[in-house]
Order: structure tokens, then sequence, then C-alpha cells
């Protein structure tokens, strides 16, 4: 495992925050920019970001793989739910910030941080599962996501009705059959997906900038949940899928992605849908700082 690599990824993340975090400061990038800019990033370039993942499998993994990877998939996400929501409820707080906390304990930066970091453990051939891992992402984080932040205006199921959940559902057919689109239309999908990374972590840091920063480390609930993010539900994800999975590559790639800091979509959906976007720039902002100690804590420890 190549610990530079890690700290070499924190170092890009939490500049590109910086730079957020400067324009919004500046007024550059002001609130209506950001929700702008929120928009063109969840609504454009991650959609094309889905589809072009799943057009690289370097592994030649086979249909069955897929299939099966894509249900484990699930099952880390239903463990992750099954443990956060009855704490969550335990810490308190209204609905909406309870819906916010849920979201930040349950779904993980697994494209922004966990293509890099899974590579930089296990190869390039990990990529395809990170991919494919990001479908089951994307499809929840779109729809229960969007309901744990929306409720509190009363949900609409419309909501749910966005490009990334179309791009989700034209992936798994692709992913599962293998088919590959002419080299011009997976290059568009590439440089336009490409956005996708820096804009959503100059939204985080333009989110940062437009509250007080001492206030980043005010809600105390941060502190349990950032446990759970990091540190709990990764190792009982990983006591219970090892029960089931025997490939090793497998294993790793569900249990790291399951440590990766809190996913940046946390911070755009409660920017793009009104919700508490303070308590989910901090979370993203303090399980990013970290996860450079917990992720390689939890590779070596009960992955190696």
């Amino acid at each position: 495992m190549d610990m530079q690599v890690i700290i070499n990824q924190m170092i890009v993340l939490f500049i590109l925050m910086a730079v957020g975090f400067i324009v919004g400061k500046a007024k550059v990038l002001t609130k209506e920019g950001n929700k702008t800019l929120s928009k063109i990033v969840l609504f454009i370039a991650l959609p094309c970001t889905v589809l072009s993942a799943v057009f690289e499998n370097e592994a030649a993994i086979t249909i069955g793989d897929t299939v099966y990877f894509l249900l484990f998939s699930l099952l880390t996400f239903l463990i992750a739910f099954l443990i956060s929501i009855p704490v969550i409820h335990i810490l308190g707080g209204d609905k909406a910030n309870r819906g916010i906390l849920n979201l930040m304990s349950v779904f993980s930066n697994c494209a922004f941080m966990g293509f890099p970091v899974v590579i930089a453990i296990y190869g390039i051939s990990s990529a395809y599962y990170v991919a494919l891992f990001n479908i089951p992402f994307n499809a929840l984080v779109f729809s229960l996501g969007i309901y744990m932040i929306a409720r509190k205006k009363g949900f609409d199921p419309k909501l749910m009705i966005n490009p990334v959940i179309f791009a989700v559902l034209l992936a798994i057919p692709l992913a599962i059959t293998g088919f590959r689109p002419p080299a011009v239309i997976t290059e568009v999908l590439r440089i336009t997906g490409s956005i996708t990374t820096p804009g959503a972590l100059l939204v985080i840091g333009a989110s940062l900038a437009h509250v007080p920063l001492k206030s980043v480390f005010s809600e105390w609930r941060i502190i349990p949940v950032t446990l759970l993010k990091l540190i709990i539900i990764p190792i009982i994800t990983l006591l219970v899928l090892k029960q089931f999975i025997n490939n090793e590559l497998m294993l790793g790639v569900l249990v790291v992605v399951s440590a990766m800091p809190t996913a940046a979509m946390a911070s755009m959906l409660a920017v793009e849908y009104d919700g508490n976007e303070q308590i989910a720039s901090s979370g993203v902002f303090i399980t990013t700082l970290l996860c450079g100690i917990t992720v390689p804590l939890i590779v070596y420890l009960f992955l190696m």
C-alpha cells in the first residue's frame, strides 16, 4: 500500500476545497452561483461520470462477478443504514437534521476519493468494481438521500426523476452486458465527467465560506457521526461480508469504499434541496481530514 498516494490525494482535495472557500469568501462564487455550479455538477457532469466509469473494465470481470458484486454493494448500504438509523435517532435533533446525519453516515465519497485510493491499494483492476459500487450509490443517494434531506418540506417523488437516476438505470445493463459505445461518445462522457471532482469540491469549499468557520466544529453530533462513518461501519461491514465473500479483491474494495469520508454529494444535495448545508459541509470537511489516518489503519489492521 502506497501511503504517499493517499496523502497526496488528501492534499489535492483540500487544496480544491480551499480554492472554493477563497472564491466564496471573495464573493466570486456567491450563494446563487454555488447553487448553479451544484446543478451543473449534479445533473450534467455526474451522469457522464456514471456512464463513463462502466466503460472501463480493465480486469475482464465476468457478468456473474458483476451481478454478484452489485448485490453485495446493496448489502453494504443495508448494513450502514441498520447501524446508522438507531444511533442517529438516539443522538436526537429534528427530522431534517437527523436525515442529513444519516446521509453523512451511510454514503461515502466512493467516486472522488474511492477511485484513487482503491487503485493505490489494489491496482487498476479494482477500478471496475469501484465503478460498479457507484451505480447503487447514485441510485440510493438520489432517491433515499434526497428524501432524507427534502422531507422537511414534504417529499415530492418527482425529485427522484433526474438525469443521475436515468444514467444509473442505463448504466446497469451496460455494465452487465459489457456494451461499449463508439470511442467519440466515451471521450465526450469522460471529458464532461471530469468536471465532477473539482466542481464538487469547489461547491463544498464555497458552502463553508458562507458560514462562520468556527461553526464547522460547533455541531457536537458530527463527532459520533465521524466515528460511525470512518471506523464502526467499515469494521462491521467487514465482519459481515467476510462470512459470504471469498474473493479478497471484492471484499477489500467494498470495505475500503465504505471507509471513505462522507460523500461530497451530502453538501451538494443540501445546497440543492435546502438542507442544513453547514452540518453537511462540516461533516465532509472533518471526515475527509481524518480519513487519511483511519483508512490506512482499517487496511493494515483488517485487510492485510
